[in-house]
Order: C-alpha cells, then structure tokens, then sequence
C-alpha cells in the first residue's frame, strides 16, 4: 500500500464513527477508575467544555460548567482570559472540597494545555487577585499560596518562568474588574492525571488548599507507553461479546466533523445499545436517533395552549440584567444581582437570518396579547457586518422608546414569528396569524440555546451601553469605550459563559457604540 493509501485509510480511521463512540467509552472508563478507585468518589467530575462533556456521563458526574480554552495555554499565547473566568467554578471548587476536572487532547500530546497550563495559570491568578483584594481592604496577612502549578514532565522550566512572569498583572486585571470575585477560604491547587500516571496524587484529608484534579482521558499514541483499548465489551450475561475497533485519541473533539447530529447527552443516554450497534449499521442508526430527537424538540409546545403567548409569567425563569432588561436565555450558572424596576412590557424576540429583509424593516410587530411583542430581525455579524449594524441601530431606537413605559426582556426566536410579522406588515387589513410565543428553554436544545446566548449577549451589551432608560449605571460624562464595554461584557459572560460572543460580533459592538452613529 503506498503512503496515499495508507494516509486516506487512516484519514477514514480517525473520523469513523464507530471508532469514535468506542474510543469514547474507553476513555471515558479510565475516568470512571480513578474517580472511583483512586479517589474513592471523593471527588465529582465536572467535564471541560466542549470535549470533555463526551467522557462524563451526566448521571454520576456534576453539571457545574467549566471552560478552560486550550488556547490559553498555548506556548506563547499564555492568557488569562476575563471571558472566561470560571469564578463560579472556584467557589463551587471551595463549597464540594475540590473536584475532578475532565478533557482529552489527540495525537501527540500527553495532556490538553488546558488542563496543563490554562487550569494552573487560573489557580494562580486567582489566588493572587484574592491576595490583592485582602491586602488593599487592610485585611490582615496570613499565609495564601501563590504558587504556579504546572506539571513538570508537560511544561518545561523556561515556560513555566515565562507564564510566572505575566501572573502579577493577569492578577490586577482581574482583582479591578467588574466581576464578583470571589472570597475563598483556601487557594485553589491543581494536581494532574492522566493514563500513564501510575500513582494517584496524594491529597490528604482537610488540606489547606482547594484540589483541582486535572484528568486527561485520552491515551498517548505516538511512543508513549499508554495501554492502548482495541476492544469494547458489550452486552450482558450469555450475549456479552468483545468488539474489536481503532483508537482514536481525544475522539470527543471535533463532532460536528464526524457525529452526523449526535451529542453528548444524547449519546450518554443511549450509549448501552449504540456501542452494541455493529459497525455498518451504526450511521444509520445515529441518523434515526438524532432525528427523533430534533423532531420531538420541534414538536415541543405544539400541543401547548395559546394562552402561553399571552402573560409574561411565561418567561419568569429569566434573569434581570439590569433593572430595565431582562434576558431569557435559560438559567445562568449563578444567580444574578439585578431586579427590575418595572414589569415587564415589552418582549423582542431575536432571529437570526442569512439575508437582509427586502422591502421591511428589521424590527417588527408580532400580534400577541398581554404584553408588547416585537420581532428583531438580525443579520449575521460575520458576513453582514453593514446590515447588522443597521438592524442594530433600528433595535436601540425601538428599546429606547419601549423602556420609558416599562421592563424589556430579550428572548430567542422562531422563524415562524418571524414569518407570521412579515405576513402582518405586508397585509395589515388580514388577521393576524395566531402564533404561540414560548420561552428559550421551551423551543431550543441545548446546543441552539447557546448559538442564542452567542447571539443575544452581544445585542444586550449594544443596548445596556447605549439605552439610559435601561437603568445601566454610566455617569453623565463618562463616554462608551472599549473598557465599559468590556466590563459590560464579562459580567453578562459571567452569567452565561458558554454565551461567549464571537470576536466578528465583538468587533461589530465595539464599532456601533464607539461610532458617530451613537
């Protein structure tokens, strides 16, 4: 076989479907040991977003969000990044005596430099803010680790110097920012496992500090010493068999390229019969399943009455971000500190679309009753950065003269509301189509609730920093600039950081409110 076929063939290998939901669970096994056996179930398992979600059945692991970004960490891009500041996480760390913190890397790599620079430069920055904090307020000294934990066999000793270098100032950032940082009793102290450990860390009982237990899943294939699975036993009693399949390091990464649909929740809950699944029938059947689900999600509030489009109590899980704006995107990862000032009054649903609208505005009328509804058309910021801009500035005009009468809650969107306010603005004299407004949490999966959230929060930072009404605390002469919006920024990620906008949406804000158009 020459070195083309032989690339294409393990090309082919490496994004098998079934080599990826076997590698999976093989991985995910070795978690499973030493959260088990190692530790005893002292400690709970909180996976890594995104990948690390695939090794961590939601049944006996913690659904605590975590998102340490390899990029962080890598060699010359070192950052803390206030985007991504997992300060919940630290308190919840502090509250469950440490936890066990899961991700997997591919090819080439012992551990994920998220977990083996980016978990570590966070331990030590915020120890160090919370040594700032104390020291600024006058509270008396006492003994608080700065120390920089990485493991020695990963990070070399000049890296490790260099990251050493920046922690001071990544500290100060933090410790002056807007977010709650929070007031921890110990440091936080990473330790680090992953299959070719040998020895379990030793972490005695009531320690001084707050473990953090960095687990990499995936076997080191290139020259490491790792046992490598090749078989998956399935099946119970008389019908257990042993499945023969390649191994693939970090197989939970990349599944848009290889899932066909397929998720992690949805994977672990049907996992039992997938792995059982022969090989070739395997696709077809991920292909029935993922479709089933997305058909019952769309049927989701079919059979609701129609009432539920007309009270604002439908949307009672939302969270106020200021006392003039609420958002509805789902619960946030901590409670926020905000409460309206007004009832609400207005609601804007938010769509997203690939084209501009033709012959309408971006900002519609929705027939409802109960409340005002009104359905905000938004191109996207990437492709059509001009026209997003537009559809924003036509949005601020109408959250501008809505807020003087009441609260104005930000919600995600369906086409169809979309569709039924075009049919009203193009033919008035008609009835009104009779459309059921549902809360996020009604219409979304997960995985759309966040490509809502990367929509919404950009939108929400425009309106909080350009809106009085809205009840944003901005001084009479203090201008918008990039470090207000920023700060407007993390305290909304703060909420919902798997909410993170894209940079194209982040560049398009900036220019909105640092524009003349304001």
């Amino acid at each position: 076989m020459n070195a083309d076929a032989k690339a294409v063939k393990k090309h082919a290998a490496q994004h098998d479907l079934f080599n990826r939901l076997h590698s999976i669970a093989a991985d995910e096994s070795f978690v499973k040991r030493v959260a088990q056996e190692w530790f005893d179930g002292r400690f709970k398992v909180v996976a890594n977003q995104r990948c690390g979600t695939w090794y961590c059945d939601p049944e006996t692991s913690s659904d605590e969000y975590a998102y340490f970004k390899s990029t962080d960490g890598h060699t010359l891009n070192w950052d803390f990044n206030l985007r991504r500041s997992n300060l919940a996480l630290a308190v919840h760390a502090e509250e469950k005596g440490g936890f066990i913190l899961v991700d997997s890397t591919r090819r080439g790599k012992r551990m994920p430099d998220g977990l083996s620079k980016t978990v570590p430069i966070w331990c030590a920055v915020v120890n160090r803010a919370i040594a700032l904090r104390r020291q600024r307020e006058g509270v008396p000294e006492r003994e608080w680790d700065l120390m920089l934990y990485v493991p020695a066999q990963i990070v070399s000793p000049s890296e490790r110097a260099q990251i050493e270098a920046r922690l001071d100032a990544w500290a100060h950032l933090l410790e002056t920012s807007v977010l709650p940082l929070p007031s921890l009793e110990k440091p936080l102290r990473p330790f680090f496992v992953h299959p070719s450990t040998s020895v379990p860390p030793t972490i005695p009982d009531g320690p001084d500090y707050t473990p953090i237990v960095c687990v990499s899943a995936s076997r080191w294939v290139n020259g490491g010493t790792d046992e490598i699975p090749v078989a998956t036993r399935v099946g119970e009693g008389p019908f257990t068999r042993t499945v023969a399949f390649d191994y693939v390091p970090g197989a939970g990464d990349d599944d848009e390229l290889w899932g066909r649909g397929l998720k992690p929740a949805m994977y672990h809950s049907e996992k039992s019969w997938l792995l059982a699944t022969p090989r070739d029938e395997l696709p077809d059947a991920v292909d029935e399943l993922v479709g089933e689900k997305g058909l019952a999600a769309a049927m989701q509030g079919t059979t609701l009455d129609d009432q539920r489009g007309g009270s604002a109590d439908d949307f009672a899980g939302a969270t106020a971000v200021s006392p003039g704006l609420v958002l509805d995107l789902g619960p946030p990862i901590r409670p926020g500190n905000e409460e309206v000032g007004k009832p609400v009054t207005t609601v804007f649903r938010i769509v997203e679309i690939e084209e501009p609208l033709k012959n309408a505005p971006h900002v519609l009328p929705l027939p409802s009753s109960g409340y005002t509804t009104v359905v905000a058309a938004i191109p996207s910021s990437r492709s059509k950065g001009k026209e997003f801009l537009l559809a924003l500035d036509e949005l601020r005009a109408h959250v501008t003269r809505m807020a003087e009468a009441g609260t104005v809650l930000l919600s995600p969107g369906r086409e169809e509301e979309l569709d039924a306010a075009l049919k009203q603005h193009h033919a008035p004299q008609t009835d009104p189509p009779a459309v059921v407004t549902l809360s996020s949490a009604e219409h979304l999966l997960a995985g759309n609730l966040t490509s809502a959230k990367k929509l919404i929060l950009p939108i929400a930072v425009s309106l909080l920093c350009s809106v009085p009404a809205l009840g944003e605390e901005l001084d009479d002469d203090e201008e918008v600039d990039k470090i207000v919006i920023a700060d407007t920024l993390h305290k909304l990620v703060a909420l919902w950081p798997d909410g993170n906008p894209p940079r194209a949406a982040l560049k398009r804000v900036n220019e909105f409110l640092m524009s003349k158009r304001r």
